[in-house]
């Protein structure tokens, strides 16, 4: 009698667990495109967790090479949802700039994050001061594996109103390569994040290094947008003195298919308007601005939010 009655004791058990987790099993499993390494991962990695935990759905993250892997994936179907900054999302979206020929008409937007400053700098020892100084200075070309980092240059050229061409180049393949260059006393001009770890560290190496402010006129800034889509220049303060630096800015964002279902999109950007304080910036100076005008065409089911907080329409 007591080895039924442990029996059905323990089917009970089995079947009190198997219940308790048919709702998490059951939820809907979404997909988020990111890179392999950098901001996108991080800015994802925290995106999935906040939607996971606020929206009944499960979201997970999937890192690819670059935007130019995942970007097709989601305007394929085959992923829901992608992180990448405005400029990789505008050319993906219009086949122009490194998507050239491979248009991704079903992009559209979920949500905008918030800015990422660049800032140029140049080495003391160098001796340059401005725009006038860049031809022959050695700065970084060729940008086999990230070509992002051609376009950031071309774009800060064109608001120089400067060929990118007059530099004695040095090649490179990527942003950490052209880092280490500059490190090692072998490039003048390169570009990093204001107030950021690397920036500071590379800048102790080289004895000091000076940092160049864009021109913030409307002209300028219309000048950077063939290479760089959705930029802008915001005003910044270089924590080490004090000083003011006008960088060039872009956001990150995050895109979906326009065929993915209002009530999917309406969850996810719902979570993450509800816990955005844990969607900080890398600085936590900045939190999402959700909405903003972009080539991307909003989605419907963040449209019908965004109502409904009163962020629609955006801004001009």
């Amino acid at each position: 009698m007591s080895n039924m009655r442990a029996g059905k004791t323990g089917l009970v058990g089995v079947l009190a667990a198997s219940l308790a987790i048919t709702p998490a099993s059951a939820q809907t499993v979404i997909g988020m495109g990111t890179a392999q390494q950098g901001a996108t991962v991080q800015y994802g990695t925290a995106i999935a967790k906040v939607v996971s935990e606020r929206s009944g759905l499960q979201m997970r993250t999937q890192a690819l090479s670059s935007t130019n892997q995942y970007a097709p994936r989601v305007n394929a179907g085959e992923l829901e949802f992608g992180i990448s900054n405005i400029i990789e999302a505008t050319f993906a979206l219009q086949g122009k700039g490194f998507f050239d020929g491979r248009p991704n008409p079903n992009l559209r937007m979920a949500f905008t994050m918030f800015p990422l400053p660049i800032t140029f700098m140049v080495s003391n020892k160098s001796g340059i001061k401005g725009g006038e100084q860049f031809a022959g200075a050695r700065a970084p070309v060729g940008w086999n594996a990230q070509k992002l980092g051609e376009y950031i240059f071309r774009g800060f050229f064109a608001n120089q109103q400067k060929p990118y061409e007059s530099v004695r180049g040095v090649p490179v393949t990527a942003m950490p390569r052209m880092w280490d260059l500059f490190g090692q006393g072998e490039l003048d001009l390169i570009f990093g994040i204001l107030n950021g770890a690397t920036t500071k560290e590379l800048a102790i190496k080289v004895g000091g290094a000076r940092y160049l402010s864009v021109d913030d006129s409307p002209e300028a800034i219309a000048r950077m947008q063939p290479f760089l889509p959705g930029s802008y220049v915001t005003n910044d303060k270089n924590l080490e003195n004090g000083e003011m630096v006008k960088n060039i800015a872009f956001d990150f964002v995050v895109f979906t298919n326009a065929k993915v279902s209002d009530e999917t999109v309406y969850k996810v950007v719902k979570a993450a308007y509800e816990g955005r304080k844990e969607l900080k910036s890398y600085s936590g100076d900045w939190l999402p601005k959700f909405v903003d005008k972009t080539a991307l065409e909003y989605h419907p089911g963040a449209v019908k939010f965004y109502k409904e907080v009163g962020l629609w329409p955006p801004k001009q």
